[in-house]
């Protein structure tokens, strides 16, 4: 039986990751380890205490999943078996999820994901409409279980989402290389929703401040594009003719395809590796 190390970021809560742990003494699976980061003194937050477990544990050979989950989240007996059956059965599967309900409830808190941004809106179906396991856009990090794999190809948590936001965008990070994304309603944890809530206002700069730098990667693509045109010749007017010439040449090479001598592709590419035009005074 591979170990499933299970990663808990913990602040303070001792009455919560006391009942956390218990839960996970109480797994039929019997391969769980636990992982527990003490924020309490010097509070790196949700992201870099995750991203240690995940360097602790996911290049060990004897380990193929783990588990994220908030202090304030207690599983079922069977989850963390629910979730290995799943990803066993399912190879393409990068991440894992259970329904989350309130705690002591059968009230639905977190049954799959709607938008990312700004702060996460989640499905809460009633809980007899969750049969099937179904996939879905982002994972959410109060419990996710997510294949070592994945975390060796993707790269670990993105640390400039410092509180929020890194969990989706682990999720659309692994979605773009193929990986999906999945509810699995046969495995449950109930969810406090309270030890994560600090309300200050440190707090409440660092949630904004991660939700805006999702914003800039995901959906203005602001970091990409600073990236992306690092180079004197990679401005905007010459990116676009650039483009425009790829997609003629894409079309001429779809008409000529398997007809075009190894020559006349050659110069071809010869043409496409001539250095771009220097930028205009002015233009960028």
């Amino acid at each position: 039986m591979s170990a499933v190390p299970i990663i808990i970021p913990f602040f303070r809560e001792y009455a919560k990751l006391e009942k956390c742990k218990a839960a996970i003494a109480a797994q039929t699976y019997a391969g769980c380890e636990v992982f527990v980061r003490d924020n309490t003194h010097d509070n790196i937050l949700f992201t870099a205490a995750v991203n240690e477990g995940l360097a602790r544990y996911c290049w060990r050979p004897d380990v193929r999943y783990v588990i994220v989950l908030n202090q304030d989240a207690y599983m079922k007996p069977d989850c963390v078996q629910q979730l290995v059956d799943f990803m066993d059965a399912h190879p393409d599967c990068g991440v894992a999820c259970p329904i989350q309900c309130a705690e002591g409830t059968s009230q639905v808190t977190w049954g799959g994901s709607w938008e990312a941004f700004p702060f996460g809106r989640h499905r809460k179906e009633p809980l007899a409409s969750y049969r099937e396991p179904f996939e879905t856009f982002w994972a959410n990090g109060a419990c996710m279980m997510i294949r070592a794999e994945t975390i060796r190809e993707v790269g670990m948590f993105d640390r400039n989402m410092r509180f929020i936001c890194s969990d989706s965008d682990f999720s659309f990070t692994a979605r773009s290389r193929g990986w999906k994304v999945f509810v699995v309603p046969q495995a449950r944890a109930e969810h406090s929703l309270g030890a994560s809530n600090q309300a200050n206002v440190e707090i409440s700069l660092v949630k904004c401040r991660d939700a805006l730098y999702f914003a800039q990667k995901w959906l203005t693509g602001g970091v990409y594009r600073r990236l992306a045109f690092e180079g004197p010749g990679l401005h905007r007017t010459a990116v676009r003719q650039w483009a425009e010439r790829m997609r003629h040449d894409v079309h001429v090479l779809e008409r000529q395809a398997g007809a075009s001598s190894k020559a006349s592709l050659l110069s071809m590419m010869a043409e496409w590796n001539q250095p771009p035009q220097p930028r205009a005074p002015g233009r960028y």
